[in-house]
């Protein structure tokens, strides 16, 4: 019965009206509303022809959009999913439904970093309770099966100061001018920045999963000179909780400075997160390292550091972070040993025509015990950064997306040799969007 009503509606779209007859009715229904009772009734591929030939005409029809993925779904092809309900977001980003289906299409590819996101600007939608109570299952869920995380960016890097070095040509050592190298100076110049790095966290047990993780940045510039690279990495248990987890982290790093060992660390941390179901998550780490400084040891010492972060999710499309931290180093003299308090905040907002829009700005404020000898004072610094960042999602090519970002960093010490100005700007791809 069903199969001969879908037959009869869809002859009915590709049909012209027909004269209405005594004691009959005539009724003339849409492609997209055929194709929804071909779906119906499992004539997958026939609802598909109809629906490309509905894109043909208007690309940009949200319902045949919709469809469409909903039958990529359906035939396992989540790529195709995704990318459909993504087209749909760039013309209408706080379209609450569209997000649900987005995130469950991840979460059924196994995607589960984009769906955790995606699922949660869902929740912060107009959407009943009970749908909020299964978000927050496929949450929970995602919090326990979530075993590889992986995320790569590569960018051009035009930097207007790629040393992060004073503008000034003299300064003042032991009460006498000195003319700076101009190595020691502000320099400019384009690199390439790349940063790639991933998670392993199996579930070992109802409660308990292993977490091991590990990253890779760099920045290289012309000749070398300035050249950064940073190795970290960290592995250990996460405790699993109805709303909440803990993990108990070995931490070390290794950093190159002009392709020369500069700083190594190892130690430990604790990280808690709060709200795994919930628009808020909380999170909390504290740790602290013994850190070697190969260029200059006095520098070396324990670092001790503690964070406090917040995300709400304000809508489908916007969430708004506030940041905490707090470090302390204690090194082998005085005027190396410092203290260390940052805040920040962060706002982000996915817009119309694929767009996507983030600024954030922290500010740093470091006190050290006691005075350079070379300057007679104790040094003490204040530095504000202003991060901006933009991409567009309607660009997405197997997973990335181009993106821009431009980051304003200006520091002020009552030393003037440590006082700069940066502006830092990547034009790249990115695949965490």
């Amino acid at each position: 019965m069903k199969a001969a009503v879908a037959l009869l509606a869809a002859a009915a779209a590709f049909a012209s009206p027909a004269p209405a007859q005594e004691n009959s009715r005539t009724f003339v229904i849409s492609d997209v509303q055929a194709a929804q009772i071909l779906i119906v009734n499992n004539r997958l591929d026939d609802a598909r022809r109809l629906l490309e030939r509905v894109l043909a005409a208007n690309p940009d029809d949200r319902e045949a959009l919709f469809l469409l993925a909903t039958i990529a779904v359906a035939q396992k092809d989540y790529d195709t999913a995704i990318s459909l309900y993504r087209r749909i977001l760039v013309q209408a980003p706080d379209t609450e439904r569209v997000r649900l289906e987005l995130a469950r299409a991840f979460f059924l590819k196994g995607d589960y970093d984009n769906a955790d996101r995606q699922f949660r600007f869902a929740r912060a939608g107009d959407i009943d309770d009970v749908v909020k109570a299964n978000i927050d299952h496929f949450l929970a869920a995602i919090n326990r099966l979530r075993e590889w995380t992986v995320n790569f960016s590569l960018a051009l890097a035009p930097d207007t100061n790629q040393n992060a070095a004073t503008s000034a040509s003299q300064v003042s050592i032991y009460g006498l001018p000195f003319t700076l190298d101009k190595s020691a100076r502000k320099q400019s110049g384009i690199g390439v920045a790349g940063d790639i790095g991933g998670e392993w966290s199996p579930l070992l047990s109802d409660s308990v999963k292993a977490r091991i993780g590990g990253d890779l940045s760099r920045t290289d510039y012309s000749g070398g000179q300035f050249d950064d690279m940073t190795l970290s990495g960290y592995a250990g248990p996460q405790l699993l909780f109805q709303d909440w987890d803990i993990s108990l982290l070995g931490t070390g790093f290794e950093r190159w400075y002009a392709n020369q060992d500069y700083l190594t660390g190892f130690g430990g941390k604790i990280a808690a997160d709060y709200g795994i179901t919930s628009d808020l998550l909380i999170s909390a780490a504290i740790g602290g390292q013994a850190v070697t400084n190969d260029f200059i040891p006095q520098q070396s010492g324990p670092l001790y550091s503690t964070q406090l972060a917040g995300t709400y999710v304000l809508s489908p499309s916007s969430l708004f972070q506030l940041q905490l931290g707090f470090n302390r180093q204690d090194a082998q003299i005085g005027a190396y040993s410092y203290s260390g308090v940052w805040f920040g905040a962060g706002y982000s907002q996915d817009l119309p025509f694929g767009f996507s829009a983030g600024f954030q700005p922290v500010y740093f404020i470091t006190r050290y015990d006691d005075a350079l000898a070379a300057f007679g004072k104790t040094r003490a610094d204040n530095a504000l950064m202003l991060a901006f960042t933009a991409l567009n999602r309607r660009f997405d090519y197997h997973g990335f997306t181009p993106r821009f970002s431009y980051i304003f960093t200006q520091q002020h010490s009552n030393i003037p040799i440590y006082s700069f100005t940066r502006n830092q700007f990547q034009v790249g791809v990115t695949s965490l969007f």
